[in-house]
């Protein structure tokens, strides 16, 4: 049927599907549609039709579609005709024109992959722009909920970048990973995205090495991170045996782990594994020679290279760091995870250690001030949670003042097996922390040994501090410097105090309502 001119000209996409093998009823063969009426289209039923017939503006194709514009605009037959045959699935191709006619379209990572295929063969640009505007938000999204794809959907997107040898998609696919490798269920109980996940084992192996080494990646401890990583490569054992990568190639991705940040028994744990047992008894030299370093020394450890295997992985979708277990963290290592990452910050610390080595008063590091004002430190507002739990090496007030300025919405303070907590620090941090609400300072005085003792129950001290109520608390201080006190005890809901000896002879209430 020839076609009329004019702006206002029909064409008729005539779509059906040539891999449907389902049997539809006759009364469900077909239904004809048009693009000036997609508002009130019923999609559910739309869809169970084997065949659509869509009424769509010439022009409008020819302009939003290379595709229809080759075929409607040039010297084919078809540009002659009103009727059009198009072969694709039905779904997608109806999304398609959708987005042709200037529809939002509903993006999730299961049809992300036919709508990229489709978007290419039909030429549509304003398509593709939104599926790279949608995977780059999805990347860049501080709430998992919002764009969330699931592990399996994110592999096969990876795959299908590396068949368009599309670096943009790689990438994207790489960031997000490392977005997600910690995956937040309740505000503080975490859990290990990827280990968690059974396809986990499937991850292809650049992906995850481009993930590990991407500066967004997150995770709660570099131990988090060497429990995956291991995880994977066992899982993998048959593949790296057929595979022609090299067996070093394919423990590069254990090289990327900051073995000086493991905890200590942690490391000396891994040294009897057969594929870490190398880089344990490194880390374990490392760990002991930082413990050994003294604040005037630790000009020396920074040096002039490159510090990254120093820096704690902090990113602004952090919401928990766990250093519990690593002696050897001291204010520098804090400070140095706190500054950005490039040359002048690392300059900056090293003169502030310079000029504040006087006070500098014993060599175990005790008493280690360094001005954080003085440094481009930068927020994690996202932190909600820290755990220095044995810590040893770390003046705790330091800490504190370091936490208040980097970690402005800090809500959990776990510091347990620290004999260096006492009352008067439970203060500061309240005082600097105003936020925080619950606080766990446990020790462990007892020295038998677990492998000789059976646990029948056991049960915390806790302390649960009546909401919206003024705490005096007597000790060192001045009634009146405590008075100020008050009102910030009052976010403190759970004190876990087990172990402690010291609180009836410190610590005493007075109540006010």
């Amino acid at each position: 049927m020839a076609s009329s001119s004019g702006d206002d000209e029909f064409v008729v996409l005539v779509c059906s599907d040539p891999n449907n093998q389902i049997k539809t009823d006759i009364s469900n063969e077909e239904i004809v549609i048009s693009t000036t009426d997609f508002s009130n289209w019923d999609y559910p039923s739309t869809l169970s039709f084997s065949t659509f017939k869509i009424q769509a503006h010439r022009n409008r194709l020819i302009e939003e579609s290379s595709f229809f514009r080759g075929l409607l605009g040039g010297s084919f037959s078809e540009s002659c005709l009103d009727y059009i045959s198009i072969q694709w699935q039905l779904e997608t191709f109806l999304n398609v024109v959708r987005c042709i006619f200037g529809f939002r379209l509903d993006i999730t990572s299961k049809n992300f992959i036919p709508l990229f295929q489709a978007a290419l063969y039909f030429g549509v640009e304003m398509l593709l722009m939104q599926l790279k505007s949608w995977l780059s938000e999805a990347s860049l999204s501080k709430d998992p909920g919002l764009f969330q794809i699931q592990l399996e959907d994110l592999i096969d997107i990876w795959d299908f970048g590396l068949e368009l040898d599309n670096g943009f998609v790689q990438e994207i696919c790489a960031s997000y990973l490392a977005r997600n490798f910690v995956c937040a269920k309740l505000p503080f109980n975490r859990a290990m995205w990827a280990m968690s996940n059974k396809i986990f084992k499937d991850m292809p192996y650049e992906l995850l090495l481009l993930c590990i080494k991407h500066p967004h990646l997150t995770i709660d401890s570099e131990k988090h991170l060497s429990d995956a990583l291991l995880i994977w490569l066992h899982s993998n054992t048959e593949q790296l045996e057929r595979s022609s990568k090299t067996e070093c190639e394919f423990f590069e991705i254990l090289k990327q782990i900051r073995i000086s940040l493991l905890p200590l028994w942690f490391a000396a744990g891994k040294r009897s594994s057969n594929s870490f047992s190398e880089l344990a008894n490194e880390s374990v030299d490392s760990i002991f020679k930082l413990m050994k370093v003294t604040p005037k020394g630790s000009m020396n450890v920074l040096g002039d290279g490159d510090l990254s295997h120093l820096r704690i992985r902090l990113t602004k979708y952090s919401k928990k760091v766990d250093l519990s277990g690593c002696p050897q963290i001291t204010p520098v290592i804090l400070l140095l995870s706190f500054l950005p990452n490039n040359h002048n910050s690392f300059l900056a610390l090293r003169k502030t250690i310079k000029e504040s080595a006087s006070n500098f008063e014993q060599a175990d590091g005790t008493k280690c001030q360094i001005t954080q004002s003085l440094l481009p430190t930068l927020s994690f507002e996202a932190v909600l949670e820290v755990d220095i739990s044995g810590c040893l090496k770390l003046p705790l007030e330091d800490a504190i003042d370091y936490f208040s300025n980097s970690f402005p919405f800090l809500r959990r303070v776990k510091a347990a097996y620290l004999l260096n907590f006492k009352m008067t620090t439970l203060y500061r941090l309240i005082q600097k922390c105003s936020l925080v609400s619950e606080v766990d300072i446990t020790v462990d005085l007892n020295p038998l040994i677990s492998s000789q003792l059976s646990v029948i129950s056991s049960s915390s001290a806790v302390i649960s501090m009546a909401p919206n109520r003024a705490y005096f608390v007597g000790d060192k201080f001045s009634m009146t410097s405590l008075y100020h006190l008050g009102p910030s005890l009052s976010n403190i809901t759970k004190l876990t105090l087990e172990g402690r000896s010291d609180v009836c002879g410190e610590m005493f209430f007075l109540f006010f309502l």
